[in-house]
Order: C-alpha cells, then structure tokens, then sequence
C-alpha cells in the first residue's frame, strides 16, 4: 500500500531487529489453505525465507503494493544449507535497507532476483501542487543496490512502472513464488483472492507497524506482536489521533493517509479503518 510512514521520535523497536530471528522456522501463522493450495501470505514491511526444498506445492504471495516494491531473492544459502527464496514487500528506505543486509547475510554466491511494483510509473501529482516521487525512489534504491556488485546476480527481472495498481485486472500490485515437489520454482503476477482476515490476523496492528514502527526494520513474518509492542504501536497511533479513521470514509482515509490515493488496492481503506477500530477500542 501506499500508506504514510507517521511515526515520530523513538519508533516501534521489534525484536530481532537487523537479525534473521528463526530463520528456519516454518510459517503456521500465515498458512492459508485455499482451492487445493498451501499459499503463505507475506504482509508489507515483514520477511519469509522460504524452504525451497520442502517437496510439495507452496506459494509464498504478496499483495497490496502500490509505490511500494515486493522482492524475492533465489539462491543457495549456506546459512540455511539449501535453497531459499528471501520474499519482502518493502515501502521505505530503511526497510530496503535491511532486506538488502538480510540478503547479505543468506546469500554468498549467485542469486536471482525478482521484483515488482514501483506503480504509478511516473511522479505523483498531489492536489497541492506538489509530487510525490516514492515509486521512483523506491525503483531507484532497488536498481543500485543490483547493480553495486554487494550481490552476485545471476539473472533479474525487475517490473517496475507498469501501471494503475487500483485496477484490480492489472494485477500490478500483486507477486509470488511457487515451488512444487519437485522444487520447481515460478515467480508471476498472478493474483490470489484473499479475505482482510488472511491478510491481517492482527486485526490491525500489522498496519500500525507500517505507519508508525521502525522504519528501519522489517518484521519476520513468524513473530507475534507482543503485548509491549502493540502498547507502543497504539500509543503512538493514540498521539496522531489515527483512532478517527475508525468512522472516516474512504475518501477521508484516502487524503488523510495515502501517499497515492488515486492508485490504492480496493482494500486500503477498510485495512486502515481496521487499524483505526483497533486502537479505538484499546484505548476504550
């Protein structure tokens, strides 16, 4: 999503913070079962290391990304001793960052990178007159960490620019890599109908840590919230007032909280009117 960093001063911190924390844990959390298939649901700002030698159909999925860029990185991994894909959806700066040091860490030998998104495919035009240039940025950061030679790149795809992500059709905010028993592997656009419970279990509190934790951190996709850091989300989402998007409309919460309202997911409102409720009824 193109949703607004809002934290201000001391940010959320997260556990594990700059570490691969369970790397070789297996995702239960985030298991959906859906037409015969296992999909694991990567929300925007976390990372999975996927095991791509688990002999049987997985797909590790990625939606909602607009000016935001889903990445998934392919190799051998001598940290895990097999073969892992590194899958993010990734939306500042200090979050590329430390995928780019996770790959690092993973990665010591040729890989393959796959990314996408980066949309609207020009400077956004705000109503005050002014551009909104995070799509391009976000492509920039990716292209010269590429091609700074910190990776051995086998191959890259990289779709960038595409298009209008709002139209469902387009499938441009959407991105996955299926591995099948035969530890095949296919990375598409291919889009996986989900409901906003799939999408947010936390009823909430994984848009919080978008918009107001560490915006140099992304989240393993394994680890709970815990009670401190949801108390610590809320608290600063208490002092923005966010607990009013609760009862705004969708062309309030699109002005007040997108960074590209024109080009958002058909979801983006309801995910942070969610996230509005949930601190609404923590703070009573």
């Amino acid at each position: 999503m193109g949703v607004r960093y809002l934290g201000k001063g001391n940010t959320v911190q997260t556990i594990g913070n700059g570490h691969l924390v369970d790397i070789k844990q297996d995702c239960i959390s985030h298991k959906i079962n859906q037409n015969n298939k296992e999909i694991v649901y990567v929300s925007q700002d976390n990372y999975y290391v996927a095991d791509l030698s688990l002999g049987k159909d997985i797909v590790y999925y990625c939606d909602s990304a607009t000016s935001c860029i889903i990445i998934i990185t392919v190799g051998y991994s001598e940290y895990c001793q097999k073969d892992v894909a590194l899958i993010s959806h990734l939306s500042r700066p200090g979050r590329f960052d430390d995928y780019f040091s996770k790959v690092n860490i993973l990665f010591n030998k040729d890989v393959d990178i796959y990314a996408s998104g980066a949309n609207p495919p020009y400077p956004y035009l705000r109503k005050d007159g002014t551009y909104d240039y995070t799509a391009l940025r976000n492509a920039e950061q990716t292209v010269k960490w590429i091609s700074s030679g910190r990776v051995q790149v086998r191959q890259v795809s990289l779709k960038f620019g595409q298009g209008d992500p709002s139209i469902y059709t387009n499938n441009l905010d959407c991105y996955s890599i299926t591995c099948d028993k035969k530890s095949n592997i296919m990375v598409n656009n291919n889009r996986i109908y989900l409901t906003n419970e799939q999408r947010d279990p936390t009823k909430g509190v994984q848009t919080l840590f978008c918009m107001y934790g560490n915006p140099m951190a992304i989240r393993l996709q394994t680890e709970e919230f815990s009670d401190e850091e949801i108390a610590a989300l809320v608290q600063q989402a208490h002092d923005n007032n966010f607990e009013g998007a609760a009862d705004m409309s969708d062309e309030e919460i699109l002005a007040t909280y997108s960074s590209t309202p024109e080009y958002e997911v058909p979801w983006f409102c309801d995910s942070i009117r969610q996230a509005g409720l949930f601190v609404k009824s923590y703070i009573g």
